[in-house]
């Protein structure tokens, strides 16, 4: 079996990120382990997240891109709106940056709930509920 066992991101600035990620990501059943050195780990449920401080050439680049080469976007699957709702909330007041507020996308499925936001280096995420049938 094959399954996803860590995601690894990099951020600009760390103590930012854990203003952002800290709230984030325990609405979605995460919690950081560990301390405030590189990298921040966050265990949950599904598979390990990780940010690291960036290093080297990286550390004067922009902000990513999307569209640009690489990571689209990672999506968190929930089990009801309301926890959509509420990881939103969470990434708004965290200084997230909106790209699309909650709402249904009919063209991807019925029932289907999202949001997209992306964090302080411009990672996108998305929450998401799909009713079962």
């Amino acid at each position: 079996m094959t399954r996803l066992h860590h995601l690894a991101l990099t951020a600009a600035d760390l103590a930012a990120s854990v203003a952002f990620y800290d709230p984030f990501l325990a609405e979605l059943g995460y919690q950081r382990s560990g301390g405030l050195e590189s990298p921040l780990i966050y265990l949950g449920d599904g598979p390990e997240i990780l940010v690291y401080r960036t290093e080297g050439d990286g550390a004067g680049r922009s902000r990513h891109q999307h569209g640009a080469p690489g990571l689209q976007h990672l999506a968190f699957e929930v089990d009801d709106p309301s926890a959509v709702d509420a990881a939103f909330r969470a990434a708004v007041a965290a200084c997230g940056t909106v790209v699309y507020a909650p709402r249904t996308y009919p063209e991807y499925a019925d029932g289907y709930c999202a949001t997209f936001i992306e964090d302080l280096d411009g990672s996108r995420f998305e929450v998401v509920n799909i009713p079962k049938s």
